[in-house]
């Protein structure tokens, strides 16, 4: 397998070094959303104390549960009795400092997923004209080992890079469907808070 890295070329160097990140960065928002996650039924158990108008109890509940629609429904809870149009206002930007927070780094796997690609193709093309430039200093007749191997240790790069970009590419759209299910989440039970915590004006 080093051998194979070595013959790669220099370009092996920053797709190893964009597949740590990916890899890195993929572990830790699987960690973050997993801690977002716990005691996820809580949120459905704070709704029901707000309908039974229990919201000192509410509110301990929601200080004490993890995630982005805990932290939505503590915001609301702590503005209780304003006006409708100032509790959405709370509720909204709480949940877009939430989303924020939950969209952190994905974009950096996102990048590694359509960078490694086109990293594989510099190094395969880069590959391509050593092998083509070997061949031609040859004077006498060609050996088409010669040229195949070349080929074949520049192709190594390509391979390389949509060995890195698949996961990647797949890793990121499974964690922007998760920051979409938390998304979901705080704009039903934001909206259902207000309608329970709200005055009229």
């Amino acid at each position: 397998m080093f051998d194979l890295f070595v013959k790669g070329g220099p370009v092996m160097y920053p797709l190893l070094f964009s597949s740590i990140i990916a890899l890195g960065y993929t572990l830790e928002r699987v960690f973050a959303y997993y801690l977002a996650g716990r005691k996820a039924e809580n949120p459905s158990f704070i709704h029901d104390l707000i309908e039974k108008n229990e919201i000192p109890q509410a509110l301990e509940l929601a200080m004490n549960t993890p995630g982005p629609v805990a932290s939505v429904l503590e915001a609301g809870l702590r503005h209780a009795g304003e006006a409708k149009e100032q509790l959405e206002e709370i509720i909204s930007l709480r949940g877009s400092s939430e989303l924020k927070r939950l969209n952190q780094n994905l974009h950096i796997i996102e990048l590694v997923g359509r960078i490694a690609p086109l990293l594989g193709l510099l190094g395969t093309v880069l590959g391509l004209v050593d092998a083509f430039m070997e061949v031609s200093e040859v004077k006498s007749a060609i050996d088409p080992s010669l040229l195949a191997g070349g080929i074949w240790e520049a192709l190594l790069t390509t391979v390389a890079g949509m060995v890195i970009a698949i996961p990647a590419m797949v890793s990121h759209h499974f964690l922007e469907h998760r920051v979409q299910a938390f998304a979901w989440e705080m704009k039903h039970y934001g909206t259902e808070a207000v309608k329970h915590l709200g005055a009229e004006r």
